[in-house]
């Protein structure tokens, strides 16, 4: 699946995405990231057969989350202060031996993941996850397995009043990371990362 990035300057938000966070621009729309995909939309003209299931951000494959940052910053990348404002961050939890990850400020401030599964330093670079923040789990997956997908892991981070559920359900070769934590401050403008295309 391609996620699509809606922007109010689709030209400036192309530069960001190369210069700072090192995809690859195919053309004017398209981007790529080793084998993920990512397309550029501005926010008046979504593309035809959009599937609009908001994201909250999307994670790209990487094998070191702290030679990730230590480049991206060199490029001019900021960490994102809403999710990792210190730096990278591990969830020990996920898959074999958990994952590290860093998060940086995409253009128009609509964030950008890199996740990192802790002990496999070698894997190629490219898609890891389309991430979904939702206080219905259940519907949200439901419109998933609709079209043909199926849970693969549940995890609950955390106890108590501040305990999240993340389910990853996957779609053909795409990840889907579905997470109930509470909504944080969202950049300004009508943009964002709106759904996704299928491949």
């Amino acid at each position: 699946m391609r996620p699509v990035l809606a922007v109010e300057d689709p030209a400036a938000a192309l530069r960001h995405l190369v210069q700072v966070l090192g995809l690859v621009a195919e053309d004017a729309t398209t981007l790529r990231f080793g084998d993920q995909r990512i397309f550029l939309c501005p926010v008046d003209a979504p593309p035809p057969g959009l599937i609009p299931l908001r994201l909250d951000h999307v994670a790209l494959r990487i094998g070191d989350a702290d030679a990730c940052r230590q480049r991206t910053e060199a490029r001019g990348g900021q960490l994102s202060a809403n999710f990792t404002p210190n730096g990278p961050a591990e969830i020990a939890a996920f898959w074999d031996h958990g994952v590290r990850y860093v998060f940086f400020e995409g253009p128009e401030g609509w964030p950008v993941e890199f996740c990192a599964r802790i002990g496999l330093p070698d894997v190629a670079e490219g898609h890891d996850h389309l991430a979904i923040r939702t206080p219905d789990l259940g519907g949200v997956e439901a419109a998933l397995a609709a079209m043909g997908a199926a849970r693969v892991a549940q995890h609950v981070l955390g106890s108590g009043d501040t305990a999240v559920e993340v389910r990853f359900v996957k779609l053909d070769e795409t990840m889907f990371e579905l997470f109930d934590e509470p909504p944080i401050p969202a950049p300004a403008g009508p943009g964002g990362w709106i759904g996704f295309l299928p491949d």
